[in-house]
């Protein structure tokens, strides 16, 4: 994995750090034009989030082993400043998140009986 010639795996992980951006700003763009619902934007980074945690213990992998082996730097710390965008999104997000409990958010059932006199 680490005898890269052709500066590979750092071009594979700027690769995958900027598509993984493409569907939060997607789902941005449809939330901000209240084409969707805004619950999908949570959930939409969450997922990105994840997977850019991932992407962001490779590029730590990527920049230990640059030095020691390819003794260069390919600019990956840049690349996992960017990876760190929908990660932040999404805790900013969530702490901010003031909804109430969703079981107080349920309707209740009300009967009503009407008489005559």
């Amino acid at each position: 994995m680490f005898k890269d010639k052709f500066c590979k795996w750092p071009k594979l992980l700027r690769f995958l750090v900027f598509i993984s951006l493409i569907p939060p700003l997607g789902m941005f763009y449809l939330v901000y034009s209240n084409l969707a619902p805004a619950y999908l934007l949570n959930e939409t980074l969450t997922i990105v989030g994840s997977f850019n945690l991932i992407l962001l213990t490779w590029g730590l992998l990527l920049k230990i082993r640059a030095k020691k082996y390819w003794y260069r730097s390919y600019h990956i710390g840049k690349t996992m400043l960017l990876a760190l965008i929908p990660i932040l999104a999404c805790g900013y997000l969530l702490a901010t998140d003031q909804n109430a409990p969703r079981v107080a958010q349920q309707v209740k059932t009300q009967y009503v009986e009407i008489s005559i006199n």
